[in-house]
This record gives C-alpha cells, sequence and structure tokens, in this order.
C-alpha cells in the first residue's frame, strides 16, 4: 500500500461543467488543500489510482462510462482510505446504497458544508489544512 505524506492533503474534483469545478476548486484552494482536477469519471479513475489524493469530490452526472456512483464504488473499494463526497442537481434514490465513507448533498452546496464533508471523509492518515484558514461562508 502506498504511504501518503503526512502534509499531503489534495482532493480530487471530479465535475464536466467548467464553471462548477472553478467552484469547488476555488472554495478547496482558498481553504489550503491542492486540488486536482479531472471533468470524467474515467479520468478522474486514473487520477485517484496515481495515489496522493486523500477525498474525492465529485458530481454524479458525468460523460462517458464511469457516472458519479460506480466512481465512488470503485474508489472505496480500491483505495477504502480515500473518501468521497458526491454533489448532483437531483435527488436519487441510488444514494440510498452508498458504500461507507461516502456522503451525498444536492447542489448548489455551500461552501461550509463543502468543507466540512470533506474534512469528514478524507483520509485520516493526512494532516488537513488547518480550518481556520479560508473561505467561511
Amino acid at each position: 500500500m502506498t504511504q501518503i505524506a503526512q502534509s499531503n492533503a489534495t482532493v480530487l474534483v471530479v465535475e464536466d461543467e467548467p464553471l462548477i469545478l472553478l467552484y469547488v476548486a476555488d472554495i478547496l484552494g482558498q481553504s489550503g488543500f491542492e486540488v486536482v482536477r479531472a471533468s470524467t469519471g474515467d479520468e478522474a479513475l486514473t487520477r485517484v489510482t496515481d495515489g496522493g489524493v486523500c477525498a474525492v469530490v465529485s458530481d454524479v452526472s458525468m460523460p462517458g462510462g464511469v457516472d458519479g456512483f460506480e466512481l465512488a464504488q470503485r474508489v472505496r473499494e480500491e483505495l477504502p482510505h480515500v473518501g468521497v463526497v458526491l454533489i448532483s442537481g437531483a435527488l436519487d434514490t441510488r444514494q440510498l446504497h452508498l458504500p461507507g465513507g461516502v456522503r451525498f448533498v444536492t447542489k448548489p452546496i455551500k461552501a461550509s458544508t463543502l468543507l466540512r464533508l470533506v474534512r469528514e471523509v478524507a483520509d485520516p492518515r493526512v494532516s488537513l489544512p488547518d480550518p481556520s484558514v479560508g473561505v467561511h461562508l
């Protein structure tokens, strides 16, 4: 198993809408997280398996063969220490069957909610940024 450096608080943000991707990445970046971006579930799987990610924030509905639910399932199976936050513009009943370590929230998402959820699911081996730094909404 790859050991993550204690200071590597990197979050993978997966979103096909550029403005939402920018919004989420900015919130996390201003709060001290390093941000890696992907616009499809397939791209996200490649990036997350490269290592160094403490959490994934993903849209549910994306182009390509891997949606957010499948991404969450595969991340939790292959990298159980990496938590996932799924975001959707519409409530989906499949959220009731989320794997452990996965949170679900509907859009629009407040910065404070996003940061709280990322902190809840993040790899416990990683030293997270000070919560008093950055965005306070």
